[in-house]
């Protein structure tokens, strides 16, 4: 049980641990003050939007900064970009966790759970966990994985929030495992991803700490026999009054090979011409 970072203080964690992130607004004030008590802080929740969006900015900045009409922002204190970018929406109280399993509640307090908490309260007939949980909108439908990118960093602001409180990794958990009427974040639709694994996975980064910590970057996969089928396809026009009876058609390959020898012949014109101007 602690008092709640200050946002300062968080930045500095990010920044310790990191952690790519972008400042939305007025997030160090904007916060559901005066609907509800924020703190002491029991623990970290991880959600998911329930939506892919193609424009991270404009959704943190609006949807989750802002709210619905049915339910008022900040809707998380960081929302998690396919990037891995965090975007930090608001401090203070938000509307994220809503109501919850209070037997859930002490788990987390003692951290002396094993396997995946399964509640039996949910938001009508729970206790408050806007005011006892940290909350992070990951930016993805659920009905699917998240990104390499997201899952990395996602790992890494928990451990960076676990490292300030002195917290084990038991003390973030999901949405569906505090409130029984919800299953996020999910990695296909209705499920909701091993909690117990992406804890003994945020336990292998909190134990190597900030040092080894680097961003993770999406990358295209490895090359395969595709690759290759596709730079030597014959899929081009030769250049006019280049055509062979060899090779009646270009391969993309050979395309760029002529383009290079082409501006090496201009450049050597080049390179010869300024030698003669006197």
């Amino acid at each position: 049980m602690s008092n709640p970072m200050t946002a300062a203080e968080l930045v500095a964690q990010l920044k310790k641990w990191n952690i790519p992130f972008k400042e939305v607004k007025e997030w160090r004030t904007h916060n559901r003050a005066g609907h509800g008590a924020w703190g002491p802080l029991n623990g970290f929740i991880w959600h998911h939007t329930g939506a892919d969006t193609s424009d991270p900015s404009g959704y943190a900045a609006g949807t989750l900064y802002n709210g619905l009409s049915t339910l008022p922002g900040p809707l998380c204190h960081i929302g998690l970009a396919p990037d891995g970018t965090a975007y930090l929406v608001g401090w203070g109280r938000a509307n994220h966790a809503g109501g919850g399993d209070p037997v859930v509640l002490q788990h987390v307090i003692n951290e002396d759970y094993s396997g995946i908490l399964k509640p039996h309260k949910g938001n009508s007939d729970g206790v408050d966990g806007n005011a006892r949980f940290y909350g992070m909108e990951i930016m993805y439908s659920g009905s699917h994985g998240m990104t390499a990118s997201q899952y990395s960093m996602a790992l890494k602001i928990s451990a960076a929030i676990l490292d300030f409180h002195d917290w084990s990794a038991k003390s973030v958990i999901a949405h569906g495992e505090w409130s029984d009427d919800k299953w996020d974040p999910g990695y296909a639709h209705g499920k909701m991803m091993d909690m117990n694994a992406v804890r003994n996975d945020i336990a292998d980064v909190l134990e190597k700490g900030p040092k080894a910590s680097t961003p993770v970057v999406d990358t295209p996969d490895k090359k395969t026999a595709s690759y290759k089928e596709v730079w030597e396809t014959d899929a081009a026009t030769p250049p006019k009054g280049h055509e062979t009876k060899e090779n009646p058609t270009w391969w993309p390959m050979s395309l760029l090979k002529y383009a290079c020898e082409k501006l090496d012949e201009i450049s050597a014109r080049l390179d010869a011409l300024e030698k003669k101007v006197p």
